[in-house]
């Protein structure tokens, strides 16, 4: 018995080959899923700014009234998280060329830096409440700028 296959017939390659796809379905699809992405990277960096939002008031609430043994760890679960969403904002700010977010939010980052803690978060409510006027004022002003798109030569002919 012999494990050999044979071929019974050849079709000409081209006879499965599809349909040459429409160029212009093609791009409008690809300009349809850029466009959801872009909103869905939007609606993740709001977000993040309604996170850092609510964790900078509730830690302005709550860190006076947490007991001294939990306030380590509750203090540097805060300043992480706020940390965190900062620098999200900041990179996302520095690629869209708001250089004035990307500074206010670098010393949100160094300000609330989970390493070296520059004070104490219990008790200083008027230093967290301010903090939240930077993520406040980039759901506001901060907009992403249209970008322009490349048109290839053959387009313009």
């Amino acid at each position: 018995m012999s494990n050999s296959i044979e071929f019974q017939e050849t079709r000409p390659l081209q006879a499965h080959s599809s349909t040459p796809l429409d160029e212009i379905v093609w791009r409008a699809w690809l300009k349809k899923n850029l466009l959801q992405e872009r909103q869905r990277a939007d609606i993740r960096i709001k977000a993040v700014k309604w996170a850092c939002i609510s964790v900078l008031i509730a830690t302005a609430v709550v860190s006076s009234y947490i007991s001294p043994s939990y306030l380590s760890a509750y203090q540097a679960v805060a300043r992480f998280a706020i940390a965190l969403g900062a620098i999200v904002i900041m990179f996302k700010s520095l690629r869209e060329r708001q250089y004035v977010f990307t500074a206010l939010f670098a010393g949100i980052v160094l300000l609330f830096n989970p390493v070296l803690a520059t004070f104490s978060l219990s008790g200083n409510w008027p230093i967290l409440l301010a903090s939240v006027l930077p993520f406040a004022a980039s759901l506001i002003w901060m907009k992403e700028r249209p970008r322009r798109t490349i048109v290839p030569a053959s387009a313009v002919d």
